[in-house]
Order: C-alpha cells, then sequence, then structure tokens
C-alpha cells in the first residue's frame, strides 16, 4: 500500500492549467466533506466544486472554510440542496446543473444510506424505493446517466473526466437477478421485531448495492471507454460524528452470502482512518487514471482494472461471451473483487431503466 506521504505527494502534483468543476454528492459531512475540502485547498480554491445535500447549514459552513481566490479566473464554491433518496429531486437537480455548466471533471458520490447506514432501518421511500438503494445505488446510476454528457465534454477537450462511486469495492458481491429490488425481503421483514434485530431487507439493500455499484461502472465503463469509472471503497473511516464501520459487509458474507467465490479475497478494513486521511486516500485515486474501469481498496491500490476498447464505444457488455454468465468476470476477463458478471449487468441495468421509467 502506498504511504500517506507518497499520497500527499501524488496529490500535491494535481495542479490543472484550467478550474477544474467538480460534484461531490454527500459532501456536507464525512469523506465527501473532506475530499471537497482538500480538493479545495489542493487547487487553492480555484476550482468549482459544488457539493450536493441535504444540509445547507453545514454546507455553508465547509464553504466557507475553503481558500478564496483573488483572481476571477471562474473559480466558484456553491451548495445545490437535494433529497438524493428522490429521484424526482435528483432529476432536478440534474437538469439544473445540466443547464448551467459546460463540463464536470470529477464526479463523486460520498452519500450513505438512511439513518447513518443503520441495519434496524427498512423504510421504503415515497417512490417505492428499497431506503438504502436508494442511496447506494439507484441516485448514483440516475446522476451518472444524466450528468455523464457533461463529463464526456471534459474529455473532449483535453481535462481529466472522472466518475467515482465511494462504496464498498473489492468485495466481489454477486449481482443476485431475483428480487434486484429487495421487494421480496421488504415483504418478509416484521415490523415488530424492528429495532430488535437487524432488518433483512435493510442487510440486503446495504450489501446488494455493493454488487449493484460494480454494475454501475461496468455498464458506463463499456459505454464510454474514454472516460475513467472508480468504484472504491474507504474502510472504516472516523467521522466527525463518529465510527462508521462496515457492518454491512460483515452481514452481507456472513449471514446473506456464505457461498461467495473463494477467489473474492474480501478486502480487510484495515486501521480505521479520520476522515481526512481517508479523502486523502481517495483522492489518490481519484487523480491516478486517465480512462477504464478500476475497482480499488480503501488505500487506493487497484484491486483490478479493465480497459475498453475505443473502438467499440457506444457497445454495451458482451452478452454472447462464453463467461457472460459468470461471476466476477467482464467482458471474458477475470476481476479480482468484481462482483458482476455481463448477464446480471445487463438485467440489473434493464431492471433500473424499467424502475426508473415510473418515478418522474
Amino acid at each position: 500500500m502506498p504511504s500517506l506521504a507518497v499520497v500527499e505527494a501524488s496529490n500535491a502534483a494535481f495542479s490543472p492549467g484550467y478550474v477544474p468543476v467538480i460534484v461531490v454528492v454527500g459532501g456536507t459531512s464525512g469523506v465527501g466533506q473532506a475530499m471537497a475540502e482538500a480538493l479545495a485547498r489542493q487547487t487553492k480554491g480555484h476550482a468549482h466544486i459544488i457539493i450536493v445535500g441535504r444540509n445547507a447549514t453545514a454546507a455553508e459552513r465547509i464553504l466557507a472554510s475553503f481558500p478564496k481566490p483573488t483572481e476571477s479566473d471562474g473559480w466558484a464554491h456553491e451548495f445545490v440542496q437535494c433529497d438524493a433518496s428522490s429521484m424526482a429531486s435528483v432529476r432536478v437537480v440534474c437538469a439544473y446543473l445540466s443547464a448551467r455548466l459546460k463540463t464536470i471533471n470529477f464526479l463523486i458520490f460520498t452519500a450513505g444510506g438512511p439513518a447513518a447506514n443503520s441495519l434496524m432501518e427498512s423504510s421504503v421511500t415515497p417512490e417505492g424505493l428499497n431506503s438504502h438503494l436508494a442511496m447506494r445505488y439507484f441516485m448514483r446510476y440516475l446522476f451518472t446517466k444524466e450528468l455523464l454528457p457533461l463529463v464526456v465534454c471534459a474529455k473532449e477537450i483535453g481535462q481529466h473526466a472522472h466518475v467515482m462511486t465511494v462504496l464498498g469495492a473489492g468485495f466481489g458481491m454477486p449481482i443476485r437477478t431475483t428480487d434486484l429490488g429487495i421487494h421480496e425481503a421488504q415483504s418478509r421483514s416484521i415490523k415488530l421485531l424492528q429495532g430488535i434485530f437487524p432488518s433483512a431487507a435493510a442487510v440486503k439493500g446495504l450489501v446488494a448495492g455493493v454488487g449493484y455499484n460494480d454494475g454501475l461502472v461496468a455498464h458506463f465503463a463499456a459505454l464510454h471507454p474514454e472516460l475513467a469509472f472508480t468504484h472504491i471503497q474507504p474502510g472504516q473511516v472516523l467521522t466527525e460524528g463518529g465510527s462508521s464501520i462496515p457492518l454491512g459487509w460483515f452481514f452481507g458474507t456472513a449471514l446473506l452470502d456464505p457461498q461467495l467465490p473463494q477467489e473474492s479475497n474480501l478486502p480487510h478494513p484495515g486501521t480505521p482512518f479520520k476522515q481526512d486521511e481517508c479523502a486523502k486516500y481517495m483522492i489518490y485515486g481519484l487523480l491516478d487514471v486517465e480512462r477504464g474501469l478500476f475497482i480499488r481498496d480503501n488505500y487506493g491500490n487497484i484491486i483490478s482494472a479493465h480497459v475498453f476498447n475505443p473502438d467499440l464505444k457506444n457497445t454495451s457488455l458482451d452478452l454472447a461471451s462464453p463467461t457472460a454468465q459468470k461471476f466476477g468476470v467482464l467482458n471474458g476477463v477475470p476481476m479480482k473483487g468484481y462482483g458482476g458478471s455481463d448477464a446480471s449487468v445487463a438485467a440489473l441495468i434493464e431492471y433500473t431503466e424499467q424502475v426508473l421509467a415510473t418515478i418522474h
């Protein structure tokens, strides 16, 4: 793993000749806050940083701490309010940003699930989505789909262009194509016991979102081989609000999926990071690549990677491949720590599009 000194030196070398546009969904607390703050310091404020979240008071405090350049070179620091558990709200924000921005260089997702990822919470959003999947997958998919044209524009003019989802990379959680929306698990949840035992729907939603994020980056990386897409895991993080411990990984591996492939080699979360330290490793991964799909651990190390053929731009994953059904294989290439298969990702994306088509 790279030392913190190596990571800091690598990050310090980032000095773009343009004002980067950085969108952080979930930037009002935790790792997202720390990443936004670190990128503001790294660019000495010469960046257009947009924090998307619910807490306007926290956002104002964070933005006020950013360096404020005296030169008028296009820098801006702003907050856009959004209930990211609502796909209707996400669509409104995407339309707003698409109308105002010409490019996005870094699109970063760090927002967690409901009630600080509580395993006791098994609610369904007003739009009918499992509350964990809404935050951990659906909103990330919708933001990516709607804002990707702006990321493409950044790449076309020779700038950085990277989509990063910070969640649970490297665990190789298979995408189970039955009950993709966790509806069966939701129906089995016994409300009388909620608050006493972990909710099956909450645990399944929390864990399934990990594999779904593998599918998310695989899908969009196949369609846009010129861009960089990363799924990364932060490990255990000591946030300002307390310790965030990945209990979902434990429940997912020990209780829900006891037959995970042995080659998954589930990564150990390691020593807890302070959120500022964790952010440095996340940024190290953010700045380290030019194009392709990357699965990274909490130190920014590449667990596995795949660069798609640019001649096959705007094509989907290869469902005709003999390995299309095999977990942990992407376009015929074995991927350590990757939980998708071409067939399961295709099923996930088809389901996702059907669900989002019903929400306005």
